[in-house]
């Protein structure tokens, strides 16, 4: 500014007067001025900066969209093994006395009446018009299908309610069936042990007298045999 003040404090008075009347002229000399060209250089440069910035932006509003999406789906499917490890645990807890189904089955219940509540209130708002048509598509659907997960999950609940007391009455029994002595071999009344075939006595020796022959041990024959035949007496042997 003091370039300006230089070039002014040359012009006569009838050139002031002159110039206070032209106003372009006045613009002119203005913008002719290093500090206000200066300035414009600045300004053009942020401009060009920042529109660059926002193609860039507008290059990643796609990814920024896809990223937004796999949140959503990712966290919806944390939400449904949430609620199956629930289940589970619930149902483990039930068997080893802990807790009952019954009280998942409520909570299950009051989650899955506060999401159609949701989806309608949703549906309403549509109605209305404050929200817009793809905003609500992509939001809606992923409600209804958490709506409706919730509501099958409900089902398999009261069938495994209904089904426990059952469950639990089998499971019983079957340390009964185990536990049961399987029967020995060896009763009273049972036929006896078959015995191993054994061959017949040989016949006694010469010059052995009766004492020294031991007392006959006694085994049924497997098959019914005909007696011997008597044999003539024959010195140094003795007959049975």
């Amino acid at each position: 500014m003091a370039r300006f003040g230089n070039k002014l404090s040359s012009y006569s008075i009838a050139q002031l007067s002159e110039l206070l009347e032209d106003d372009e002229k006045l613009n002119q000399i203005v913008q002719d001025l290093e500090e206000v060209q200066e300035v414009q250089q600045n300004k053009e440069t942020i401009l060009a900066s920042n529109r660059s910035l926002a193609e860039q932006n507008l290059k990643l509003q796609p990814r920024l969209d896809h990223q937004k999406n796999e949140l959503t789906k990712r966290y919806r499917c944390l939400q449904e093994q949430f609620e199956a490890f629930q289940l589970r645990k619930s149902t483990l807890d039930h068997m080893s006395g802990n807790t009952s189904l019954d009280t998942l089955l409520a909570l299950l219940q009051a989650e899955g009446a506060k999401i159609e509540e949701e989806t309608e209130n949703m549906a309403d708002t549509f109605l209305d018009g404050a929200v817009p048509l793809d905003g609500f598509i992509d939001e809606y659907q992923s409600k209804r299908k958490l709506a409706h997960l919730r509501r099958v999950k409900i089902e398999k609940l009261q069938e495994l309610v209904l089904k426990s007391p059952t469950t639990v009455v089998q499971v019983a029994r079957h340390p009964e069936i185990a536990s049961a002595p399987a029967p020995l071999q060896n009763e009273p009344d049972s036929a006896p042990a078959p015995q191993p075939r054994r061959a017949p006595p040989l016949p006694p020796i010469k010059n052995l007298s009766p004492q020294s022959q031991p007392a006959p041990v006694m085994y049924p024959p497997p098959v019914p045999q005909r007696s011997a035949p008597r044999m003539a007496p024959q010195p140094g042997f003795i007959l049975q």
